[in-house]
């Protein structure tokens, strides 16, 4: 059964997350599938050296087209990973087979999924 959950949920440790979440809608000059495997090599070291980094998604909308979904724990850790990720891995992996980008920034105010 599907169900929503509360836009801002407690971490194990029981402080407060507000979910930010960070929507990049890329168009390459590459198939995704090159760019995929960059981003796949290069950034779990780098998140697992952010703090408030809570996930990512990439979704192939089509052959050239990659939308990126980040989650970050609040408006300040998306920024401080803004701060890394794009001078670094977005410039270096992304930027020169990017044709053009879309960046969306907002706090998650519903989450519906599945839950008991």
């Amino acid at each position: 059964m599907l169900r929503a959950f509360a836009a801002a949920d407690a971490a194990p440790g029981g402080e407060s997350i507000v979910h930010i979440v960070v929507v990049n809608r890329i168009t390459l000059s590459v198939p995704v599938e090159e760019v995929v495997a960059d981003i796949e090599r290069e950034l779990p070291a780098i998140f697992a050296g952010l703090e408030g980094f809570v996930g990512q998604t990439l979704v192939k909308t089509g052959p050239q087209e990659l939308v990126v979904v980040g989650r970050w724990a609040s408006p300040e850790a998306a920024a401080a990973g803004e701060a890394v990720i794009g001078p670094g891995v977005f410039n270096t992996w992304v930027a020169p087979r990017a044709t053009g980008q879309d960046r969306l920034v907002g706090e998650v105010v519903s989450d519906i999924g599945w839950g008991s």
